[in-house]
């Protein structure tokens, strides 16, 4: 692979779609794709607003990513009041921790009601400019992105209280908005299918601190049937599935294995070690290793940031592949622009 040298980095060409897929699917690529690196968190663009340009431009995307128009939560995320998750008019209701929303469903009752108001997957404009992604991805994996899957999306729909409860009291209840969840989820994977996508990326917080949010119990009597049939779908399209969960994770990954999940992001540093999740789960699984953006990233000097890359490289590449780079998550205000720089550079090397 080429090298360029500008000022006073190293620079490589973008790895084809291709040598991607070589990478994700272990076959032997020597390369690491990097995907997510430049993830701007809230704030930052503030804090250092065109100085973010050179980064744009200085390190190629290997995975070319498409974020479709999802449906707003309280309100519509377009011209259409019916394109949002909420079916109630929710200003004057409480509001709960996770990113200070309201409860989109706060009664049992209203289940029908909601399930009726469900967004439809097929609304007009929620695909536009993914030509233009589509042009310029010049040889590029291509890959469909958006957020929350079955847990967030449950939180997001009942609150994280509420959703606690309804594990032990109304898993009937959760089972039915998985469902149309799931009903919708497909839709969007047609569509990437049919545009001639490979991948497709998604979130599910499952973790916390010290372990997942639910029981591995209610995880698979809940969770994991409609991973398998999610993923399973996505396969045969002919695409491979990214899973971005933050937290420790640990004790669901044979679970995220046995669906068939392909590559797991960030593998939290703090939260899973690093070095027994490759040496158990190595070969098995891809990793899209994420940079650690609490600590790491905001603390170390430039030169521990770079470290920090290699010491990732050292743990989790192979011979055959299976590791791809990014941020662990969206880099925080206050992180020096040097350790950006210099983690990017490091990912980028050769």
């Amino acid at each position: 692979m080429k090298r360029i040298r500008k000022e006073e980095h190293i620079m490589r060409k973008a790895f084809t779609r291709e040598q991607t897929l070589a990478a994700i699917r272990r076959e032997g690529f020597s390369g690491v794709p990097v995907f997510q690196a430049k993830w701007w968190g809230e704030g930052l663009r503030e804090q250092y607003g065109d100085k973010l340009i050179p980064l744009q431009e200085d390190y190629p995307d290997d995975l070319c990513a498409f974020w479709f128009r999802e449906p707003g939560y309280e309100t519509s995320s377009n011209g259409n009041p019916e394109y949002r998750m909420g079916f109630l008019d929710y200003s004057n209701a409480e509001r709960h921790s996770i990113g200070n929303a309201v409860v989109l469903l706060p009664d049992w009752d209203q289940l029908d009601a909601f399930l009726d108001h469900y967004p439809s997957p097929k609304e007009a404009g929620i695909f536009d400019g993914v030509e233009d992604v589509i042009k310029n991805a010049d040889g590029r994996y291509k890959i469909g992105c958006w957020w929350k899957f079955l847990h967030e999306r449950l939180w997001t729909i009942r609150g994280m209280e509420n959703l606690m409860y309804d594990y032990y009291d109304n898993m009937d209840g959760l089972k039915c908005i998985c469902e149309k969840i799931l009903e919708f989820d497909m839709a969007i994977v047609d569509e990437c299918a049919r545009l001639g996508f490979d991948g497709i990326f998604t979130s599910d917080d499952l973790g916390h601190q010290r372990g997942p949010m639910m029981s591995p119990e209610i995880f698979r009597e809940l969770y994991l049937p409609y991973y398998k049939q999610f993923i399973g779908y996505v396969h045969s399209k002919g695409m491979q599935m990214f899973l971005h969960s933050c937290g420790d994770n640990t004790l669901l990954m044979e679970d995220l294995l046995e669906a068939g999940l392909d590559v797991f992001h960030p593998v939290q540093k703090g939260c899973m070690d690093m070095e027994e999740t490759a040496r158990r789960f190595g070969g098995r699984i891809t990793f899209l290793a994420g940079m650690d953006v609490q600590h790491t990233l905001v603390e170390a000097t430039p030169e521990e940031v770079r470290e920090e890359v290699r010491r990732m490289k050292r743990i989790f590449d192979s011979e055959k592949g299976g590791l791809l780079l990014a941020m662990g998550n969206g880099i925080l205000s206050g992180t020096p622009l040097e350790n950006i720089r210099a983690a990017l550079d490091e990912m980028y090397a050769e």
